[in-house]
């Protein structure tokens, strides 16, 4: 028979390399197929537990409920008007950027506390004595969400209540019952509405408690805002004294450094002694230049006069002297009248002479005047040198002043500011004094009853609610329930599984195939007869078998995989074992086997499982004689070695006779020896040996081979198990090549 009669499709199976993966998250798949296959424990558990919502639903008590809202101010009158005093660390924070809620944490459990509850419950106990019987005393009521005995620090009682009493009512059973039928929240987020809501089997009870706590609570409102508004008072009685020492001392401070430096303003008398150092500069310059005019003028004179007669001298100084110059005109008139009278009289002559005399008179005058005119210089020179001199002191005095006024400047404006401050501060209490003691005055309540208590109403719930949330929890319940059991019974489903547990290659995947165990083509669990593989082509001619070309294709594929399993040196020999009885190792050999004679190999697969020999049933061949008699010497191999009437390629080597200590067969050297020649004949040489859990039959025969195949049956291994078989080939080195599946109808 030729591969190509069984052997149609092109390969179904997609084989990987199986690496080692870590343990991951939650794994939807393989919750789901968890929940398949225990699907009739999740709608047992599912049934059974809305069944119980349901009775409950038909046999619940009513329960009647109703609240109550009241609107909450946003502001309190102590951190209002601490907030606007500066100074504070209220007001050194700033303003709040949004609107804060006034309804807090805090709130919420001073208004569920003994302190405002305990007198509410007392006033409810006196009319009504029977509240605590509907409860049972300490029974817990549905929906309860207040919190009991929290610590309030102010509130309002409608009774006077000592603290003992608040203590022993606050441990006493039955007012930890009505406490506990009480829920005290907001209406929503960043809301400052309060709903109170209570429960109880008597809706007038109900009734009467929520009016009571109302009352309660506004109470509360009041008492609380006189107290911050005492609060504030006492804040601002006592900083109002420390204000006013404060302002005192200031001006004190400021009336000193005016009287120690005779001043007023330190910046209009910076602003003059600006001025007067401008004006003495300005002065200043002018006397240097001046003085410097003048100099040169002196120099100029001294030098005409000392080298030019008196006569002939042209300086500035003495042409702008006017009895220098008459005396030069008189001089010059005299030269005329000389030089007329030469005409007619001789120089011997009296009148000459005189006028001779006259001129010569004229020049010693004019020499003298000359001279008194280089005084007069010189003394304009002294008197400008002394005008600088005074000027230069007078500008060094004035900027000491401007140096010695700033420092002054400086502590002026510092004490100006401390005192504005101070001063603002201190207005600003006496107003917020005269402000609290009118808020004092006034009892208008501050928190306001929005809604006031609505009538009871019953809040059973409905018989369709109960069996919605009954089915939802039982749905849960069963979920669980089936996970678990699922996980304690420790059996692979997929191949995701034995990934997380196995470091070996992936090397095929036999699918199940329903059409092969209707017709008997696998063996049966149960013992029933395997048809042979000849009955099997006989049986797809003539019925739907067609759907069991993938599982053929199968062995195709996982024999190329084993051929390109190393490359280098291709595997000649293996063994093919499980890790417990069943998981169909040697329907894997056989029909592996098949497969590799289909390719023009020379296939030898002996069957070296003697404890319980089933090949020859799955090759429909003889059994009489075998391996067992080649061991023993009984017979030689070539008696009783059988060609498959299916593929000439195929020899079979099957087990023989039971023999009574297979491990010694298998551990001979004549087994030894058989190995080594049936490698130098065959191309392949496959062993079906028994399970490796509980047997060294098969690491005997892996020794002297290329290495094991693990089979393993998903949805029917153990982990445990896998685990102990992986273990025993760690510790005895044995070559694992890698794994093959075998799928169920649990997988």
């Amino acid at each position: 028979m030729k591969a190509g009669q069984y052997i149609q499709s092109p390969s179904q199976t997609e084989i990987v390399p199986l690496q080692p993966v870590p343990e991951s998250g939650l794994n939807v798949g393989q919750l789901f197929a968890a929940l398949r296959r225990k699907l009739l424990l999740v709608l047992g558990v599912t049934a059974a537990v809305t069944g119980a919502a349901g009775l409950k639903a038909l046999t619940d008590t009513p329960i009647y409920s109703a609240r109550l809202e009241i609107l909450v101010q946003s502001m309190t009158a102590e951190t209002e008007i601490i907030s606007s005093v500066p100074g504070t660390l209220t007001s050194e924070q700033g303003p709040p950027a949004t609107k804060t809620p006034t309804v807090n944490e805090d709130l919420l459990r001073i208004l569920s506390s003994p302190k405002i509850l305990v007198p509410v419950f007392e006033k409810l106990k006196q009319e009504y004595p029977a509240v605590c019987q509907a409860f049972g005393g300490n029974s817990t009521p549905p929906e309860s969400t207040a919190e009991p005995s929290v610590p309030a620090a102010s509130s309002a009682n409608l009774d006077e209540t000592s603290t003992a009493n608040l203590g022993e009512t606050a441990n006493d059973p039955c007012y930890k019952s009505v406490v506990r039928r009480v829920s005290v929240g907001v209406v929503g987020k960043d809301s400052n509405i309060i709903q109170a809501t209570y429960q109880g089997v008597d809706p007038n009870e109900v009734q009467t408690f929520l009016e009571l706590l109302s009352q309660a609570y506004l109470n509360y409102s009041l008492a609380s805002r006189q107290t911050d508004i005492n609060r504030a008072t006492q804040f601002v009685n006592k900083k109002l004294p420390d204000l006013e020492q404060r302002v005192a001392t200031l001006q004190d401070r400021l009336e000193q450094l005016r009287l120690r430096h005779n001043l007023i303003d330190p910046e209009s008398r910076g602003q003059q002694l600006s001025n007067q150092v401008g004006a003495f500069s300005q002065q200043q310059l002018e006397a240097q230049v001046e003085l410097e005019q003048i100099r040169a003028l002196y120099s100029d004179l001294q030098s005409q006069l000392a080298s030019q007669p008196s006569e002939t001298a042209a300086s500035a100084a003495l042409s702008e002297n006017p009895r220098y110059q008459a005396l030069l005109n008189r001089l010059l008139e005299l030269d005329a009248k000389i030089a007329a009278t030469s005409t007619v009289f001789l120089d011997t002559t009296p009148d000459m002479q005189v006028l001779r005399e006259e001129r010569q008179n004229l020049l010693s005058i004019l020499s003298r005047e000359g001279t008194q005119a280089q005084r007069e210089v010189l003394s304009k020179i002294q008197a400008l040198q002394v005008r600088e001199q005074a000027l230069r002191e007078t500008l060094s005095s004035l900027n000491s002043g401007v140096r010695e006024l700033s420092g002054v400047s400086r502590q002026y404006a510092d004490i100006q500011r401390e005192l504005e401050i101070a001063t603002q501060t201190l207005n600003q209490f006496l107003a917020k004094q005269q402000a609290l003691q009118i808020e004092a005055a006034q009892r208008e309540v501050p928190w306001e009853v929005l809604t006031p208590a609505t009538e009871p109403l019953p809040t059973v719930s409905s018989m369709s609610q109960n069996l919605i949330l009954g089915a939802i929890l039982g749905l849960l319940l069963g979920v669980g329930s089936a996970l678990l059991f699922d996980r304690l019974t420790e059996v692979i489903y997929t191949a995701e599984e034995l990934k997380r547990l196995v470091r070996m290659p992936l090397l095929g995947s036999i699918p199940y195939n329903e059409a092969l165990v209707e017709s008997g083509f696998r063996l049966s669990l149960f013992g029933a007869p395997r048809p042979t593989p000849a009955e099997i082509v006989e049986t797809r001619r003539t019925s739907s078998l067609d759907r069991a070309d993938s599982f053929f294709e199968a062995f195709r594929s996982l024999h190329a995989n084993i051929r390109l399993l190393n490359s280098d040196t291709p595997i000649r020999s293996f063994v093919i074992s499980s890790t417990a009885p069943g998981e169909g190792k040697t329907t894997v050999a056989a029909y592996l086997a098949q497969a590799a004679a289909a390719m023009d190999q020379r296939v030898l697969v002996i069957d070296t499982d003697l404890r319980c020999p089933r090949l020859h049933e799955y090759l429909n061949l003889t059994n009489d004689k075998g391996l067992v008699d080649v061991l023993s010497g009984d017979a030689e191999v070539s008696q009783v070695l059988q060609r498959s009437p299916l593929e000439p390629n195929l020899y079979v080597l099957t087990a023989g006779p039971t023999p009574p200590d297979p491990t010694r067969l298998l551990s001979s050297q004549r087994m030894h020896h058989l190995m080594e020649q049936a490698h130098k004949t065959f191309d392949l040489i496959i062993y079906d040996t028994p399970p490796l859990l509980g047997f060294a039959d098969s690491y005997l025969v892996t020794a002297h081979t290329d290495g094991v195949m693990l089979v393993v049956e998903l949805g029917k291994l153990k982990r445990s198990l896998l685990e102990q078989t992986l273990e025993q080939l760690k510790i005895s080195s044995t070559q694992a090549l890698g794994v093959i599946l075998q799928k169920s109808t649990q997988a």
